[in-house]
């Protein structure tokens, strides 16, 4: 299973060396345990005593496909180690990797503290020149305030260079992604300071060379273009509720253009998790500084914020009403493959079903939350027992193996919602279950759009009549 999702055997760094890690969180452990495997010798920061303790016990404390046995590989061999002392970590090592995180404050702009806090701690104890390689996301310009700041702080006669090295892993897939990325963006400001970040990785995998400012922008501007996709699927979506389409068939036309393409471009509750909503916002929060309207972005986020109140009315819609009534919600987490529930659309829907009175029992294979005004339960069939409506919020592929027959026999009403798009409508609908899917418009949808053709051509006859026209 290891070497499915890492890299080849003869793939290697091209100058093994020793490579400091700051952060221990998804991009951080990923990155130290991949890098080791790259054949470096790696040295992990972790500051939090717990989770440190965790990882010197051999534990590793975030979920992510073949990780655990990475980071017991490379330990055993001795390339991995993990420490609180950030001196310990910098000493033989030229370059040091800043992975620690960067959340959104409430106006949506990144809190940088813990950067800079990272950048300032390494700059002090650096006995040596030092690049520090900034995989965090972090608004264009950061690089330039790091390598100011850094100055003030490394003894004299130390050089400390700051250069940009954003990460594109998704969660889940992390560990395949670092093996086998699309491009690795560098962003520095001299060609030596490049080639010191892209000797960490082996020379045939795709490197982007910029400037420090633009490759800070591209992890933006990636993250918001795959959250214009998701957004524009959803607005598709609501459009085939209204008419009656069918929002697989157009968009699966649509993502058959070449230009275009079919990634991302499916409907669903909405996009979450750590990435796609906090980039989004800085993005925008970018863009305000600089008095940019960022106007697409802005419509994205506004799209993602309305396919929650569709998914709500939808219930409401065919329920009757929500209160008193029991909904099961299967899926918590953001997407399938993580125990990461962080902007969850299945926990967002949970929460707000039950603030309008719904009575809601929940499950998630993985993910586990804190009281939050609903009942989660360790099966799926439980959570369906008695219940009036069931949603499938997350596309968990063991969603896929529900029984129809038997769900319909433990449930009040047969009515399921299916966010993700991951059951077969057929067979629910065999077994007897109303069944309604995201962009499909409901059975007692009236569409009068369809009317305004006709209305045209009746109109346009009757000018062309009294005209004296022939027809």
């Amino acid at each position: 299973m290891l070497q499915s999702v890492t890299t080849a055997a003869h793939e290697r760094a091209s100058h093994p060396q020793r490579v400091a890690v700051v952060g221990a969180g998804y991009v951080g452990l990923t990155a130290a345990a991949c890098l080791a495997e790259l054949g470096h010798d790696v040295t992990c920061v972790e500051k939090d005593p717990a989770r440190l303790a965790s990882l010197w016990s051999g534990g590793v404390p975030i979920l992510e496909e073949g990780l655990p046995e990475l980071v017991a590989a490379s330990a055993a061999a001795g390339r991995l180690r993990f420490t609180a002392d950030i001196a310990e970590a910098l000493e033989g090592a030229r370059v040091a990797l800043l992975c620690v995180g960067t959340p959104p404050r409430a106006d949506g702009e990144p809190d940088l503290g813990q950067l800079a806090e990272a950048a300032r701690r390494a700059a002090l104890v650096a006995s040596g020149d030092l690049v520090l390689v900034v995989k965090s996301t972090v608004p264009p310009g950061s690089c330039e305030a790091i390598e100011l700041l850094a100055a003030e702080e490394a003894p004299e006669g130390v050089t400390v260079s700051i250069a940009s090295n954003p990460e594109f892993l998704r969660e889940g897939r992390a560990v395949f992604d670092f093996f086998n990325p699309d491009r690795l963006v560098i962003g520095a400001e001299n060609a030596a300071l490049a080639e010191v970040v892209a000797e960490l990785y082996p020379e045939a995998w795709p490197k982007l060379i910029c400037d420090r400012r633009s490759a800070e922008l591209v992890k933006y501007a990636a993250n918001t273009f795959l959250a214009v996709k998701i957004s524009f699927a959803n607005e598709v979506a609501g459009l085939c509720e209204a008419l009656g389409a069918d929002a697989g068939r157009v968009l699966a036309g649509v993502g058959l253009d070449g230009r275009i393409g079919a990634q991302f471009l499916s409907p669903g509750p909405g996009f979450g998790g750590s990435c796609l909503p906090k980039d989004l916002s800085g993005l925008i929060a970018v863009a305000e500084s600089l008095e940019q309207p960022a106007l697409v972005a802005r419509a994205a986020r506004a799209v993602n914020a309305r396919v929650l109140d569709r998914l709500v009315s939808t219930l409401d819609s065919v329920l009757g009403g929500l209160e008193g009534r029991k909904i099961a919600v299967l899926g918590l987490a953001f997407k399938a493959g993580t125990d990461d529930t962080r902007q969850s659309p299945g926990l967002a829907l949970a929460s707000q079903l039950s603030r309008k009175g719904a009575e809601v029992r929940a499950h998630d294979p993985l993910a586990v939350v804190a009281a939050q005004g609903f009942e989660q339960v360790g099966d799926p069939y439980e959570a369906a027992e008695g219940a009036d409506a069931l949603v499938v919020a997350t596309g968990w592929p063991s969603y896929r193996d529900l029984r129809p027959d038997r769900l319909g026999r433990l449930m009040c009403q047969a009515v399921v919602l299916d966010a993700a798009g991951v059951l077969d409508e057929g067979a629910f609908a065999g077994a007897g279950l109303d069944f309604y899917g995201v962009g499909r418009g409901q059975p007692t949808s009236f569409h009068p759009v369809i009317w305004r053709p006709f209305e045209w051509s009746l109109a346009s006859g009757a000018a062309l009549a009294a005209a004296g026209s022939p027809r």
